[in-house]
Order: structure tokens, then C-alpha cells, then sequence
């Protein structure tokens, strides 16, 4: 049982995200599943938004509110990287490629790798540039010969990750700003998300006004994934479960 249960508004709130996430990712599988690297790509990503979507709830129900700002900020990393796959349809699948064999391309560059090893990081780096298009594998290929791979798997098509979140059509991007701080154990860590920034005492403690915030951030940040998922996969099938999320969103009270 958690220590500090979330109050009924965000409870609800929080779940249907989550409800909303899954009618996009059962909408998909219903209609056969993944279609195309960029389908395959969000569909790593939404998995990846909603455990951090939960972990947020937990950290939260334990006393641990803030540290949740860096969970946030990782989401709005994974928001991002949904943007770079899809913004341009015509590339949408060469991006999905390069971001599922981004990983794998970096360890080919690693020193003292096996025979075996080799072997295997090349053959799904393959797997995947085979269900490229023709002209989309000869790009692939490029990147392939070219080495060890950028650090940020969508450059050069974007520079950062704040360029990417400053195209997106909802306001994203101050909410960048305010989560950013945290990163890397920047003093904003102790400042933001945290009922009693003043305090020294480590041990986990309610915060219920940053509880609002983060459970209220993540799920709007997990929802504007699995929207971007609804539109390349559903044809924005569930806009209407979108526009009732936002509306109460809105009605939240801190």
C-alpha cells in the first residue's frame, strides 16, 4: 500500500492516461499491429512513456515527489523523439530505423567485441533496414558504413532536443524549460517538485501541491505521445478520448 495515496481527482486523472494509451495501443494491435519502422519506433516509445508515466505515481505515493522533475524530463525526451519520427511523413520511416538501430550501431563501435557479438548487433541493425523502402536502405546503409553514431540519435535532422520540442503544435515547450533544471542533479532538483525546498530532512514526506503538478505533467506528456501514436497509426481515431483528457486536465485543482 502506498504511503501517501494519491487524492480521487488525481487518481482519476492519472488512470485515464493511461486509459487513453491503451485504446490507441489496442486500436493498433486490433488493425494487425505495427505497420513500418516509424509504428515500431512509437511503439518502443509509448512503452516507454507509460513506465515513467507510473513510476512518477509511485515516487510520488512514497514521498519521493521530487525527484519525479527528472522522470518528467525524460518523458518530455521520449515526447520528443516521437516529434523526430513523425514530423516529416516521407522520411518517417528512415527515422524510426535510426532510432531503433541507434543503440546497436553504438555498440558496434565499442572496442573488444566478439565474433558472436558482431554478428548479432549487425544482424538486427540489418533486420530492421531491410523493412526500409529501397532508397530508405541505401540511406541506412550510409549510416551503417559511417561508424560509430551520433550521440543524440536524431541529429543531424535536429540539433537538440529543445529545437525538436519548440515545433510542437501544443505548448510543450515551457514545461521543457522548468524540467530541464533538474537534470544532471542541478540545484533546481531540490528546489522544484518539493512542498519544503528549504528543509535538509531526506526522508520521504507528502508534498501535495508538487504531487498535483507531477502527476498532473506526466500524464499530459503521456497522453501528447500516445496522441501522436493515434494520429501516424489510427488516423486520430481517439481524438474525442484526447479532448476529454484536456478538458479535465484543466478542471484540476492544485
Amino acid at each position: 500500500m502506498p504511503t501517501f495515496p494519491l487524492p480521487a481527482d488525481l487518481d482519476a486523472l492519472h488512470s485515464e492516461a493511461i486509459e487513453y494509451a491503451s485504446a490507441v495501443q489496442n486500436m493498433l494491435a486490433a488493425s494487425g499491429g505495427c505497420k513500418g519502422l516509424a509504428s515500431e519506433a512509437l511503439n518502443v516509445l509509448g512503452n516507454n512513456a507509460v513506465l515513467l508515466h507510473r513510476g512518477v505515481r509511485s515516487l510520488c505515493e512514497d514521498g519521493w515527489t521530487p525527484v519525479t522533475s527528472l522522470l518528467c524530463r525524460s518523458l518530455l525526451d521520449v515526447l520528443a523523439s516521437c516529434i523526430a519520427v513523425c514530423a516529416k511523413p516521407q522520411d518517417a520511416d528512415f527515422m524510426g530505423f535510426k532510432y531503433l538501430s541507434h543503440f546497436f550501431m553504438g555498440l558496434l563501435a565499442e572496442p573488444g567485441l566478439s565474433p558472436a557479438e558482431t554478428a548479432n548487433f549487425t544482424s538486427v541493425i540489418k533486420t530492421y533496414e531491410a523493412a526500409l523502402s529501397p532508397s530508405d536502405q541505401q540511406r541506412a546503409q550510409k549510416l551503417f558504413v559511417k561508424g560509430k553514431p551520433e550521440l543524440y540519435w536524431f541529429k543531424p535532422q535536429y540539433s537538440s532536443v529543445k529545437d525538436i520540442l519548440a515545433t510542437a503544435t501544443v505548448p510543450i515547450y515551457q514545461m521543457f524549460k522548468m524540467f530541464s533544471g533538474p537534470t544532471h542533479g542541478g540545484l533546481p532538483m531540490k528546489l522544484i517538485m518539493n512542498d519544503d525546498a528549504n528543509s535538509e530532512d531526506i526522508a520521504p514526506r507528502e508534498h501535495p501541491k508538487n504531487t498535483h503538478r507531477a502527476v498532473g505533467a506526466s500524464s499530459r506528456l503521456l497522453v501528447e505521445v500516445f496522441r501522436l501514436r493515434d494520429h501516424w497509426d489510427n488516423t486520430a481515431s481517439n481524438e474525442n478520448l484526447y479532448t476529454s483528457f484536456i478538458t479535465n486536465l484543466a478542471k484540476l485543482k492544485p
